[in-house]
């Protein structure tokens, strides 16, 4: 054999090396996801199913519990949703396409009322089945058989999200006292998160450590990878809330070295329900200060987060970029619902090429949708709040739409169901735009000022930011404690009707065409 035979020997064999290499998947975990547009198919059957399927007694018993929900998450377009079926007499049940931008995704179907929600593992381009059964009279899970798990046992699907919500009450003790300086912060929550993931390792999630459950080790590595996904969200880039109330004195950008300790080009995140949150989160931290990409080549801009982000993350280059890149464009969709200009398409279409193209195909068809969107989009009004007694605010803002039917949405920037909700009735407020109904807006200080300026340009509409004896005395006058909340007004200004939650659109649309009538 002659130098160049073994040369193109060699390198052959490597290559075949290389194929094999990437292609075993670690038996510890679900196979990498890679970004890709497509749809997916569930079906599957409830077969002990009945419409009162559930506990026999309590609020619930009796109630039909026919709608199935499907959390919709996005981490290219930055977004998270819902879809809807209904299951049929006989159990069987279809999400026929389930929008998918990962070629794998782990979803979570939550039943309308009764009885247990569950997780499902999709593939994009197939069609999952599967089996479930309930306890008859508690609604409690029994069993549930998936094919294509890759994986994932009926205990993980089953289990995966009480676990989850139970690791969500492992958070600071309240009686240690706030943190008195940044480092002190940080370490409490690595103590905090270290507790966490050892529960996950050892299979207890009970407070008591009384409960072990028997998850396989591809559910831990989920568990673990979206765990530390949601602290990062909700607890290290939250600065305190819903923790603590944090003032620090020596707060400064060194706070974010510990993103290194995350490995944040993991492509497992892909899985995780909260990654493109944190993503917007480090988009627009004001102390990282990173910059809108606007018409600013990718290239270019990149330079500038590169720059700001490296020495905290560890790295120059790999997927957490590219999500930011995709992530940066999504916020101008979700936030302001402005469509791309043309140098921004050419701008996608020159830095998202080759293997990357996935990223291009998706931000072009979002496009699509917000061009439609921005059509329809209401003109925005934002009014300064009546300058009268607090306990006669909402009267007056009622009054000043007397003649139309007014439905007020009452709402938070940090809501995600609120937020989910306010794009979800995109449709119904084009319907009545003309047809003398007002939707009104009204939020509170819980939503920074700032926050809540940019987040209303998207939306459209009368919008009302209130102080919290104002918003305190709505909320006890017309008995509610949660949002979204959403009250009917007719012509007259007389109060008819309130959901708590959005209702969906044919039970908005019915309460408006009743009040119309």
């Amino acid at each position: 054999m002659n130098n160049q035979s073994l040369l193109k020997w060699v390198l052959s064999l490597s290559f075949c090396l290389m194929l094999c290499t990437c292609s075993i998947t670690n038996k510890n975990s679900l196979p990498n996801p890679i970004i890709k547009d497509g749809t997916a198919k569930l079906s599957g059957k409830i077969l002990n199913f009945h419409p009162n399927l559930g506990p026999l007694d309590g609020p619930n018993a009796g109630k039909d519990n026919r709608t199935l929900s499907m959390v919709v998450v996005h981490p290219v377009t930055g977004e998270a949703f819902q879809i809807t079926t209904e299951v049929n007499k006989d159990g069987s049940f279809v999400f026929e396409e389930v929008p998918m931008q990962c070629n794998y995704a782990i979803r979570c179907v939550v039943p309308k009322i009764q009885y247990d929600e569950f997780y499902v593992f999709l593939t994009s381009g197939k069609e999952t089945k599967m089996d479930i059964i309930y306890e008859e009279t508690t609604g409690r899970l029994k069993s549930i058989h998936q094919t294509d798990s890759l994986g994932l046992t009926s205990t993980d699907l089953i289990n995966v999200s009480s676990v989850s919500s139970k690791l969500h009450n492992y958070g600071i003790p309240r009686n240690t006292g706030p943190s008195k300086t940044q480092d002190e912060f940080i370490q409490r929550l690595r103590i905090v998160l270290k507790s966490q993931l050892k529960r996950i390792e050892e299979n207890k999630t009970n407070s008591n450590y009384e409960e072990n459950i028997d998850f396989s080790e591809c559910a831990k590595t989920f568990l673990v990878n979206d765990r530390k996904i949601f602290m990062l969200d909700w607890q290290f880039f939250n600065f305190g809330k819903g923790v603590e109330n944090l003032d620090l004195p020596d707060f400064n950008i060194k706070y974010f070295t510990y993103l290194k300790e995350f490995d944040l080009n993991n492509p497992q995140y892909l899985y995780a329900g909260n990654y493109y949150s944190l993503l917007q989160k480090i988009l627009s931290d004001k102390t990282l200060n990173i910059p809108p990409i606007g018409e600013t080549p990718i290239d270019e801009w990149l330079k500038g987060v590169t720059k700001i982000l490296s020495k905290f993350v560890g790295f120059k280059k790999g997927l957490f970029y590219d999500m930011l890149i995709a992530n940066s464009y999504a916020q101008q969709f979700d936030q302001q619902v402005i469509p791309l200009s043309e140098k921004q398409k050419e701008n996608i279409r020159n830095y998202f090429k080759g293997e990357k193209s996935e990223f291009a195909k998706i931000l072009l068809k979002k496009d699509n949708e917000v061009r439609a969107l921005a059509a329809e989009k209401e003109a925005l009004v934002v009014n300064e709040t009546p300058a009268i007694p607090w306990f006669r605010v909402m009267d007056e803002i009622v009054a000043k739409y007397k003649g139309n039917v007014v439905v007020v949405d009452f709402w938070a920037t940090w809501c995600a169901p609120c937020l989910n909700a306010i794009k979800q009735s995109t449709a119904i407020k084009a319907e009545f735009k003309d047809r003398g109904v007002v939707f009104v807006y009204i939020s509170n200080p819980t939503s920074p000022r700032a926050v809540w300026e940019n987040r209303i340009i998207g939306i459209g509409g009368e919008h009302y930011y209130l102080e919290p004896d104002e918003w305190e005395y709505i909320l006890d006058t017309f008995d509610f404690t949660s949002i979204p909340t959403y009250l009917f007004f007719d012509i007259n200004g007389k109060f008819v009707e309130k959901y708590s939650s959005y209702p969906g659109d044919e039970k908005m649309r019915e309460a408006i065409e009743k009040l119309l009538s």
